[in-house]
């Protein structure tokens, strides 16, 4: 009888970890206000307890920067973080920005966008530099793999440039006036140092936080 018992309140006390362990990360998750945006530019399990909003800007030195930091938290928290970036285009000191955002959002279309955007950050200074900027990212656009018979017509569609206006107002609202910001969860972080220390801190609060809600087997 003893022992049956035992088994019993054992089997209860793990149902209870389980049970808290969702409910926290239901807690956790959900908390940016923003339109759906489909998962184009989406990457990360679908069932993340942390959600991260990458609101940048291709032509943006920092934004470099920032998508450099991202990674390096992504790397360090596998399995736990979903990632979405949102285009916010500083157009007065970044003429190209809106162009490069065109092009990644036509990307996106044909399902290329992190290929696009990896390679827009990483050539970075040689094509904000060029003489001939959209003809460089259309020879990216083509090394990434696009349909280049595709790519014209999404550039120039008003849809195209719709979807980005929408990024746009949708940070205002929410009152982001600069790149990059980051959402994680209901927090805002904004440039890469305060998404290394304090993003990362949230991070390892909150799961903290998880843990301590979670009942003890016993």
């Amino acid at each position: 009888m003893d022992i049956r018992r035992r088994y019993f309140w054992t089997g209860f006390a793990v149902v209870l970890v389980l049970v808290g362990a969702v409910l926290s990360a239901r807690l956790i998750q959900g908390k940016n206000d923003l339109p759906d945006r489909g998962n184009q530019k989406v990457r990360g399990p679908l069932d993340a307890p942390f959600h991260i909003v990458d609101f940048s800007d291709f032509q943006c030195p920092a934004c470099r920067v920032g998508a450099e930091a991202l990674q390096t938290i992504e790397n360090e928290f596998p399995d736990i973080l979903r990632i979405e970036f949102r285009h916010y285009p500083l157009e007065q000191p970044h003429p190209w920005a809106l162009t490069a955002a065109l092009f990644s959002e036509c990307a996106a279309e044909q399902g290329k966008f992190w290929e696009f955007h990896d390679r827009l950050f990483s050539e970075q200074e040689t094509w904000t530099k060029s003489k001939e900027v959209p003809s460089l990212l259309a020879r990216y656009a083509r090394e990434a793999g696009l349909n280049m018979h595709q790519l014209q017509p999404c550039i120039q569609n008003p849809k195209t440039l719709a979807e980005i206006r929408r990024d746009q107002s949708a940070a205002e609202k929410i009152g982001i006036r600069s790149t990059p910001t980051f959402l994680i969860n209901d927090r805002q972080f904004v440039g890469a140092l305060q998404l290394k220390t304090q993003g990362r801190a949230f991070i390892l609060e909150e799961l903290q936080k998880t843990k301590s809600d979670s009942p003890a087997e016993g």
